[in-house]
């Protein structure tokens, strides 16, 4: 209920702020950093409003910690938890190390692509695939690509969504590598709501949709737009 009100509060300041807003470049400016906040709203509510409940009882993280307590018990497997926004790769950060005891390794565009740096990019994954047992790295969906192998994680978690199919699967193959010996397990945990339809579920199915274009040769998987998101206005 405190998530809901937040999340339909942020829209109704939205729609009065748009009446007396001027000029098509300030509502589409607009839309965006609602978009953006209703994002965060459905990840981690914390993130918007510093009441503590929005913390303990967020239903994403609650998921999150379940499923990661679940690999621990049952193997020695390790995680990648991907999110392109780096409030929440810091918040996901602690709340690992608070529940399992660890600190995960951040990579995102600020780590080092130096090769003699001890904290570049394949030191940090090289540390986290020699770990023995359970183990959970927090990798940036846009800062990963090509060169990016992490073929001992075999669980990957979609913990936000990235406008973009392609670079969203680009970041899923990270584990999908030569010398990966594990089944891959792929989660996109979703927030939906009976009352009325999410950001993150109107997301899901965009994307769902702009890959099956995709498999049309003569199409691409292009990036989502602010217009395709009218129906979360509606709710």
């Amino acid at each position: 209920p405190l998530q809901r009100d937040l999340y339909t509060h942020s829209i109704a300041k939205w729609r009065s702020q748009q009446e007396m807003s001027e000029g098509l470049e300030q509502r589409g400016a607009g839309m965006l950093r609602l978009l953006h906040r209703l994002k965060l709203i459905c990840a981690l509510p914390y993130s918007v409003s510093a009441d503590l409940r929005m913390r303990d009882n967020a239903p994403k993280v609650k998921w999150m910690l379940e499923t990661l307590r679940r690999i621990q018990r049952s193997s020695d497997d390790k995680v990648i938890i991907f999110t392109e926004l780096r409030d929440i790769q810091r918040e996901l950060q602690q709340m690992v190390l608070h529940n399992f005891g660890f600190k995960p390794f951040i990579i995102n565009g600020d780590t080092s692509t130096k090769s003699g740096s001890s904290q570049n990019r394949q030191s940090l994954i090289d540390q986290l695939q020699d770990a023995e047992g359970f183990n959970v790295i927090i990798l940036s969906t846009v800062a990963v690509g090509f060169g990016v192998n992490v073929q001992k994680a075999n669980h990957v978690i979609h913990f936000t969504r990235c406008w973009n199919p392609a670079k969203e699967d680009q970041a899923t193959d990270r584990a999908y590598r030569i010398g990966q010996t594990k089944d891959v397990y792929v989660y996109y945990p979703t927030v939906r709501d009976s009352e009325l339809m999410t950001f993150e579920e109107t997301l899901d199915e965009l994307l769902n949709r702009r890959r099956a274009l995709a498999r049309d040769m003569l199409k691409g998987a292009s990036e989502l737009t602010v217009a395709d998101f009218e129906a979360v206005l509606v709710s």
